[in-house]
């Protein structure tokens, strides 16, 4: 067997995971990362409407059971609040770790246990400039957004606040599927897609609620979320750690919440926003658009680290 530095940063990020990689784990693991974030999600819209954060009204909004035209300010807080749901797996993924696999939260964000700011860079870059090609055809295809009614200062006054929750709800989500569930799959399976494609899948399905009066967006919402999360995990694949991808996820959010957006009216929270039957209009060129950009992560063009093969031979451990 090779010795650990001789393996690939991947590889070792993955061993990190193999003492207690038994299957039972994982799904008892997520079972409690599912049970924690319900905790905290409930008790903190408790709290959001007992401090008058947010109202009854808004709440039915935020998870679609209602439909009403919310002032700017109601939206920022029922945006707020949402985003800040999405902690409870961050707070699960700690807690499952330290119980349940013995370790540290730091062994699932980077191989060598550090943070990278170069390869988070790089991954903010990369979804800058996927934003940026994706906005350019929209306006030379004749299906540019049109500038909303939100005020610039107004925009610029909400924007850190915004940005500082999104990096954090970015961050939470690809801990437990960029990482947990990855991790602990190739600790166990080699098969890349066990490891790659289902944790994809199930953050394309996370997405499914995001467009509920609207069947046929919210397929696409789920198949467009589902290859974008095989783009971060690519990253991971990479480099063996969750800087790049939270990088990307978190420049892609940033972008599609508070830049160019779907039209909520008066609500809207971007400066430039589309219409709904715009935004089906781009949906095919969207995921040509992501698909050319798996390639581009995947391929020796990439600004990230060389890859490992997906599969090796001659290898007793059930590694990628």
């Amino acid at each position: 067997m090779s010795d650990a530095s001789d393996l690939h940063p991947f590889q070792q990020w993955v061993d990190a995971a193999r003492p207690r990689h038994q299957l039972w784990r994982t799904l008892l693991g997520l079972l409690l990362i599912t049970v924690v974030w319900f905790i905290w999600t409930f008790a903190l819209i408790l709290i959001a409407i007992g401090s008058n954060l947010i109202d009854a009204n808004s709440f039915r909004v935020m998870f679609g059971m209602a439909e009403s035209q919310l002032s700017y300010a109601q939206t920022v807080a029922v945006l707020l609040v949402a985003l800040a749901t999405i902690w409870g797996f961050a707070i699960g993924v700690w807690a499952v770790l330290k119980l349940l696999h013995k370790r540290q939260l730091d062994t699932l964000g980077a191989w060598n246990r550090r943070f990278s700011m170069s390869q988070f860079g790089i991954g903010c870059a990369i979804a800058a400039g996927y934003l940026a090609v994706s906005l350019t055809w929209s306006i030379v295809s004749g299906n540019a957004p049109r500038r909303s009614e939100l005020e610039t200062a107004t925009w610029l006054l909400t924007l850190g606040p915004i940005a500082l929750i999104i990096f954090m709800q970015a961050a939470s989500e690809e801990l437990i599927f960029r990482g947990y569930l990855p991790q602990q799959l190739a600790a166990r399976f080699s098969n890349p897609i066990v490891w790659g494609f289902l944790p994809s899948l199930a953050f394309g399905f996370m997405h499914a609620a995001n467009s509920p009066e609207n069947q046929t967006y919210a397929v696409y919402y789920v198949v467009i979320a589902a290859v974008m999360g095989m783009v971060m995990l690519a990253m991971v694949w990479r480099t063996g750690s969750l800087a790049a991808a939270i990088g990307f996820h978190f420049i892609n959010n940033v972008g599609a919440l508070t830049l160019a957006g779907a039209d909520s009216g008066s609500s809207s929270l971007a400066l430039f926003v589309w219409r709904s039957d715009q935004l089906m209009h781009g949906a095919s060129t969207e995921l040509l658009l992501i698909g050319v950009l798996l390639a581009f992560v995947l391929s020796p063009f990439s600004p990230l680290p060389r890859g490992q093969a997906f599969a090796r031979r001659n290898e007793t451990r059930a590694a990628p």
